[in-house]
């Protein structure tokens, strides 16, 4: 027989090709799984997972269970993709890429709390697993503990200096605590790197008029009113500093 992958002769007892490796027996997992893969690499992510699914039934794995998460997560069946990942946690709990995407998935699904604590766990398996930290940042942030969401977003930037996201959104949750001073400081930062960043200039413009500085609140704003003309907040706020 002729491998389907590679071409060459090779002997119908083996179950992978000896010299490409791909799989050739349909009551072997890693065969369903070859397919899912190659389905996927092709922008076909919704026939790829029966195959994942078949792979399933002949092998419990952590790794396909994940693998199935994260594509019902691409596809948004958030209930199916929380099921798999929860499966891949039970037979591995210190998978932290299963932590992680059962995190985002939570989230996606509007179940904040539960997505802390997933990300939470991913750290404390990987204390290097960068978006954790930027999701905590986010997470935090939408139930309102202001603190804890620039604390975590800090620590991106600590591990990842070049993050300009990360500074941003430090930028973002200092301003709602009113600690105006260091917002400017982050805003600016970012200002550097990303001179087109139209919504960066409006928070930018309203730290500066927080702490009285109205001239370079009014830069700012200019700003970002060449950048978006529509930005009705950047307006306004330049109309009410031109009449002061």
């Amino acid at each position: 027989m002729k491998c389907p992958n590679c071409g060459k002769e090779i002997s119908e007892e083996f179950k992978f090709c000896p010299y490409c490796g791909y799989p050739l027996k349909e009551s072997d997992a890693e065969y369903y799984i070859r397919l899912s893969r190659e389905l996927k690499a092709k922008g076909k992510l919704k026939d790829s997972v029966p195959y994942c699914e078949k792979a399933l039934k002949l092998r419990e794995d952590e790794f396909i269970h994940r693998s199935l998460g994260e594509s019902y997560y691409l596809m948004g069946s958030l209930q199916k993709s929380i099921y798999h990942l929860r499966k891949a946690i039970d037979l591995n709990p210190n998978y932290a890429d299963a932590h992680y995407a059962l995190g985002i998935s939570y989230y996606r699904a509007g179940l904040i709390e539960e997505a802390i604590a997933e990300l939470k766990r991913t750290i404390e398996i990987n204390q290097e697993f960068m978006m954790a930290y930027y999701w905590l940042g986010i997470a935090y942030y939408h139930v309102g503990e202001l603190k804890k969401s620039v604390n975590f977003f800090k620590k991106l930037l600590e591990k990842n200096p070049e993050s300009a996201i990360a500074s941003y959104q430090i930028g973002i949750g200092l301003s709602a605590l009113g600690e105006y001073n260091e917002a400017i400081e982050h805003f600016e930062r970012i200002a550097r790197i990303e001179p087109n960043h139209a919504s960066l200039f409006y928070h930018l413009g309203n730290a500066y008029h927080q702490v009285h500085d109205f001239v370079n609140a009014k830069k700012a704003l200019k700003k970002a009113i060449e950048l978006n003309p529509e930005d009705k907040r950047a307006k306004e706020l330049y109309s009410l500093l031109a009449e002061e």
